[in-house]
């Protein structure tokens, strides 16, 4: 798994939506996701596989990568 980018579509105050481009098996794709920073102390991260059924596994396995880039691109846009 290879994480291509990461594209934040939409900001309203403390929360952002957007989508994840990744590619796996050498096949595109992408994982919408949603984030709330409302409280610092505990961020709220939702991913949401477009083709669960095929894509759930990458999703799963490779999360905490796929987490820790988004949180890290939307806190870059923070400062």
């Amino acid at each position: 798994m290879q994480i291509d980018s990461i594209v934040i579509e939409r900001e309203d105050g403390p929360l952002y939506c957007g989508i994840l481009f990744y590619e796996h098996a050498a096949a595109p794709l992408y994982l919408p996701w949603t984030i709330d920073l409302e409280n610092p102390q505990k961020i709220v991260l939702k991913l949401f596989p477009p083709d669960a059924e095929d894509n759930l596994d990458v999703v799963q396995e490779h999360y905490e990568t796929m987490a820790g880039a988004i949180v890290k691109r939307v806190m870059q846009r923070q400062h």
